[in-house]
């Protein structure tokens, strides 16, 4: 009887021990599995890492080639200032310092050039072209000025005393907001040949 009780006991032992090593077993194949997953884990931030470097300087060119097209867009966006006007009827026996008029207006981007006045009146300040092209009616001479704040800066003639005649001129002025400028009359009792034969244009192009 004792011995058969010493054989069960044993027996339970042999299995204790069994199991034991078993638990060991399977301890240490979880052990190993979590240090090959922790080194899949660094050497995949490690890659991560190196191909982060290797993109930072493609990223940085990227982003000052973005930066610059915005700035290039922003610069783009300049106002359109810019006008196109005619004479519809002779303007005669004008006196000196008159405006001549041109009341048909083919453009007047920014709305800077009165119809009414024949003056135009910078929207904003920046380099503008202008240009004033006049006729003279037969026999007869015309003198005029390109005129900016009151103060002719160039002039312009017309006429060699049998037919129409016409001259021109164009200029670059550096306008500050609500400069004036406009075309006026030097000379007594001159004549403006109308029916769009006089123009008178003007463009900003650099703000």
């Amino acid at each position: 009887m004792l011995s058969q009780k010493l054989e069960i006991t044993d027996l339970k032992l042999q299995q204790s021990e069994e199991e034991n090593r078993i638990v060991r077993r399977k301890l240490k194949l979880l052990t190993l599995k979590l240090k090959t997953e922790d080194n899949m884990m660094q050497d995949a931030a490690s890659k991560q890492q190196l191909t982060l470097r290797k993109e930072k300087p493609y990223t940085e060119s990227l982003q000052k080639r973005l930066l610059l097209m915005s700035n290039e867009t922003i610069s783009s966006h300049k106002p359109r200032i810019g006008f196109t006007a005619l004479t519809t009827t002779h303007q005669m026996h004008m006196g000196v310092g008159q405006a001549v008029q041109f009341p048909k207006i083919v453009t007047n981007n920014g709305n800077g050039f009165d119809q009414n006045t024949g003056i135009f009146r910078a929207p904003v300040s920046g380099l503008y072209l202008f240009s004033a092209s006049v006729v003279s009616l037969p026999g007869m001479e015309l003198r005029c000025a390109l005129v900016h704040n009151g103060n002719a800066v160039a002039s312009i003639f017309a006429g060699d005393g049998t037919t129409n005649s016409s001259g021109s001129k164009s200029i670059l002025l550096d306008l500050s907001p609500n400069d004036d400028v406009w075309v006026r009359i030097v000379h007594e009792s001159d004549n403006v040949n109308g029916y769009d034969w006089s123009s008178f244009m003007g463009v900003l192009i650099s703000p």
